[in-house]
């Protein structure tokens, strides 16, 4: 037979473990502000069943609401933590309010010497958070299907041990007891709680080792300052387009002109800018680039020449209606391109270079205008790092 007490204890010092294992966490990476609010709700719990031992042994209306509210409130930060994994910001008036009410329903009855409702009303509103979170989570189950799957169903039948614990309750209809719940049913929920403890400890901090693993590898392919694809990953990712495929390179008129006279900080908006109007203008499946300084790339794919034609020249006048504004004065930027494309077997960097050539024809022929590359244009020899695919060496006369 189950001994109640011990299993007070037990998840007592699960609970505990885990609120230090997800602050420690927090200490190696302080950016990670959910391990935070895990470790409050988880600590919020540990709290709660210490107080809820010393309930069990002697019956205490005080005692009891700080046990209960204590639960509730870490159940409260569990379900605003599923908001905050995804968002970022915790909906800590969301928290506060949830908590307060389901602390409200439940401390009434108790004060008034109806803990049977009380309890009713303890267990339900668990059931309440702890589906919240559940589905909160689920919500968001493209990031990680298998993870979310199993951290949402763990969730959801902890919550139902609860319900549980509730439907006994009112079947009983003891609506003051002066004594702590006991039987199957209770019994059930304590396993259930010390069983999903450690599962939801261990499934949360995988889900968040996913996310800080995508973070990395997000860094590691883009650039910093744009959000675009940086050359490295153009060059990786590129070699999966299928074929037609087109490419385009653009290059900033005179921006070296623009950093010296509205400075680097103007010059950045305006590189920040165009990038947008690079991504708006690219489909699921292309690719759009910062290849360095002012110089950027979009891979089309399934595109003839004639449509990348079009969208480079939708590109070049969108942004020369920009205006930007500076303490010199308002100013406008136009954009120089070169197009190239390929119906057969995709060699990307023979595409860019070919695109690169028309670019350089596009720069010594006026600037603000997109030219296509001609098949009879001799081609210069490449420097090895272009065959790395570490650079883009533009033929100068």
């Amino acid at each position: 037979m189950l001994d109640y007490n011990s299993l007070l204890i037990a998840l007592s010092f699960c609970s505990a473990g885990l609120a230090f294992t997800f602050f420690g966490s927090w200490l190696v990476s302080r950016t990670d502000s959910i391990l935070m609010t895990w470790a409050g709700g988880v600590s919020c719990l540990a709290i709660a069943l210490i107080f809820y031992q010393s309930f069990v042994a002697e019956f205490s209306p005080v005692i009891g609401i700080v046990a209960f509210a204590a639960l509730l409130i870490g159940l409260a930060l569990f379900m605003g933590s599923a908001y905050q994994f995804q968002t970022g910001k915790l909906p800590a008036r969301t928290v506060a309010v949830t908590a307060g009410v389901s602390i409200a329903l439940m401390a009434v009855p108790m004060l008034r010497g109806y803990d049977g409702i009380s309890y009713i009303a303890l267990n339900l509103g668990a059931a309440a958070f702890m589906l919240a979170t559940a589905w909160e989570y689920w919500r968001w189950r493209a990031e990680a299907p298998l993870l979310i799957l199993l951290l949402s169903a763990l969730y959801a039948l902890t919550a139902l041990s609860f319900v549980l614990c509730a439907v006994v309750l009112l079947q009983q209809g003891e609506w003051m007891m002066h004594r702590a719940p006991s039987g199957w049913a209770e019994n059930i929920n304590l396993v259930m709680s010390i069983t999903s403890i450690g599962g939801l400890g261990a499934l949360s901090l995988a889900l968040n080792q996913v996310r800080i693993t995508r973070h990395h590898q997000r860094e590691a392919e883009h650039d910093s300052l744009t959000g675009l694809l940086n050359r490295r990953a153009l060059f990786d990712k590129s070699q999966r387009v299928a074929a037609p495929v087109a490419v385009v390179v653009f290059d900033v008129d005179h921006f070296k002109a623009v950093n010296d006279r509205h400075g680097h900080q103007v010059g950045d908006t305006v590189l920040q800018t165009f990038a947008s109007l690079l991504a708006a203008n690219t489909r699921e499946g292309d690719l759009a680039a910062r290849l360095g300084g002012e110089e950027f790339v979009i891979v089309l794919s399934g595109t003839m020449a004639a449509q990348a034609m079009q969208v480079a020249e939708r590109v070049r006048e969108s942004l020369a209606g920009q205006r930007f504004i500076s303490s010199s004065g308002d100013f406008g930027v136009t954009v120089s391109a070169g197009v190239a494309c390929e119906n057969g077997e995709v060699d990307i960097i023979a595409l860019l270079r070919r695109a690169d050539f028309a670019l350089y024809d596009a720069k010594h022929t006026g600037r603000n205008r997109v030219l296509l590359s001609s098949s009879e244009a001799s081609l210069a020899p490449f420097d090895a790092a272009m065959a790395a695919g570490d650079s883009i060496v533009r033929l100068r006369s």
